[in-house]
């Protein structure tokens, strides 16, 4: 028993010895490795001021930001388990090609995926900030874009965070490309009222709207005819290139005037 005891009190003494001996080591990992973290913090900083100074592309810079900053992190990691004496898996990882299983490992994940999506969307710019887009339902204006999601600013007034995986694989409508958007709305006649009279009527009312593209032009059509009404579609061209989609108010100023044109001619 006493020797049992005593080869305990040994095993604690030498893990204590070790540990005491070891220690300066391991504080010296820690402090090399939160040093190594605020000076990525640094070189970020400033290699973002240079490559958006020069590429005016803030998800291009997001990208080459994180590859710099996956370096360096993995090199700092590299640096600091050398320190502690761990020199066969520093080996192994630098061997072993350690970014490329990292990055492998990495896009099995979701966030993996919407960061490869996020490096696509990079050289592939499907749309950029500004630009009016509609991704599975959701309409608004991009207002950011990062390597795992974008941020729409909805037609009401709301932010929508939509994973980069979720653009790739869902139809995309961008309203931006040139510029130009084509809306619609229905008027119904009556069979006895003129008809030539409010379609001039409804062709002058939207060409004189400043909101209303002259190029291309409006046009009226008449879509059905049943017993009792006439169906006048009007085709109208808008610039969306405002901060706020103008549809909305612009198709209301127009029906209203319209309405009111109908209205004065029954009455008439």
């Amino acid at each position: 028993m006493n020797s049992e005891v005593h080869i305990f009190k040994e095993s604690i003494y030498q893990s204590w010895t070790d540990l005491v001996a070891f220690l300066p080591s391991i504080l010296l990992s820690v402090f090399v490795f939160l040093i190594g973290l605020l000076i990525i913090r640094l070189i970020n900083k400033y290699a973002k001021k240079i490559i958006i100074s020069k590429a005016n592309d803030p998800l291009i810079a997001d990208f080459i930001l994180s590859i710099i900053s996956l370096v360096l992190t993995v090199l700092l990691f590299v640096i600091a388990l050398g320190i502690l004496g761990f020199d066969n898996v520093t080996n192994q990882i630098l061997a072993g090609a350690g970014l490329t299983t990292f990055i492998i490992g990495f896009a099995l994940k979701d966030i993996g995926e919407n960061f490869i999506a996020g490096i696509l969307m990079a050289f592939q710019r499907p749309f950029r900030i500004g630009d009016l887009i509609e991704i599975d339902g959701i309409k608004g204006r991009v207002i950011e874009m990062r390597l795992r999601s974008t941020t729409l600013k909805t037609t009401d007034g709301v932010d929508a965070y939509i994973p980069n995986g979720s653009i790739l694989k869902n139809n995309l409508k961008n309203y931006t490309v040139d510029e130009l958007m084509r809306d619609t709305f229905i008027v119904k006649a009556r069979y006895n009222d003129p008809i030539d009279a409010i379609m001039k009527a409804m062709n002058t009312i939207i060409n004189e709207n400043p909101g209303v593209l002259q190029n291309p032009p409006p046009y009226i059509v008449v879509e059905t005819i049943d017993n009792d009404f006439v169906n006048l579609v009007a085709y109208y061209w808008y610039n969306n290139n405002q901060n706020r989609v103008p549809d909305f108010q612009l198709k209301s100023e127009l029906q209203l005037k319209i309405h009111s044109y109908i209205k004065s001619i029954r009455n008439s």
